[in-house]
């Protein structure tokens, strides 16, 4: 009888698991920015029959554009307040909607979210010729940041929050399961940094209960023993969404984006 509840659980887990990995705000009417930034709407159509929604903020005098993918939750009527907060350090943003999430639509797959951010990062990279191009993750968004700075040339990677792999993360949460062999996203940002030849920077909190800091601690030695550039910025305290509101990251964040 055990075993038959443990053989459902680890089928639920592998039919469902995507409720648990995306957690998206749909947004079918027309979006309102709530931002007071100068902000335009794009979208660009995709690989694999996609169509992605993504906001482009702009400053005067910007020094680049930071590329932006943003975490598992929501959709950019959230995530363009973040976007307008990293503007204030200077640069541009480029933050895009995965596929459904927002007004982002398409079928998904680990492969093709991957090939809608390389193909978003190609659309607007020929929009800033001779122009810094930072790429910017955050949470989830660091598995896609990392693959892309090791298949783009890029002037930074940063990754805030990152995880160091999907299946660590399913067995952080899920300890009694193989997850390892259930899995269909596997966002092995362990291998993507070791191929990363830009200069890469993770901020991760102490008190982060959603992705432990050692997650962070695991991918800087991985990184390191690549012999890449990498600097780990530990902020005590911090918490899983509440890194920019302390002064050590937000001072160290200038100091990098300067």
């Amino acid at each position: 009888m055990i075993s038959l509840v443990y053989l459902g659980v680890c089928l639920v887990y592998f039919l469902f698991q995507e409720r648990f990995i995306f957690v998206p705000t749909l947004k079918t009417d027309p979006f309102t920015s709530k931002i007071g930034s100068y902000c335009e709407e794009h979208f660009i159509n995709t690989p694999y029959n996609g169509k992605i929604h993504a906001l482009h903020l702009t400053i005067e005098n910007p020094k680049g554009i930071i590329f932006y993918l943003h975490g598992n939750t929501g959709n950019l009527k959230r995530w363009q307040f973040m976007a307008e907060e990293i503007s204030s350090y200077g640069y541009d943003v480029f933050a895009i909607d995965y596929r459904g999430y927002g007004r982002s639509r398409g079928k998904r797959s680990e492969a093709i979210l991957h090939r809608d951010v390389e193909h978003c990062f190609d659309y607007i990279q020929t929009k800033y010729k001779n122009k810094k191009i930072i790429i910017y993750g955050r949470s989830l968004g660091c598995a896609f940041a990392t693959r892309l700075a090791s298949r783009r040339e890029s002037d930074k990677l940063i990754l805030e929050t990152p995880f160091y792999n999907m299946h660590a993360t399913g067995r952080y949460y899920l300890p009694f399961l193989p997850v390892k062999f259930l899995l269909r996203y596997h966002f092995r940002s362990d291998l993507y940094i070791k191929n990363v030849n830009t200069k890469v920077y993770i901020y991760h909190g102490t008190s982060d209960i959603i992705v432990p800091h050692s997650h962070a601690l695991r991918l800087y030695q991985t990184a390191m023993a690549a012999d890449k550039s990498v600097t780990l910025t530990t902020i005590p305290g911090g918490k899983h969404s509440n890194l920019s509101s302390f002064p050590l990251f937000r001072k160290h964040l200038e100091q990098v984006l300067d």
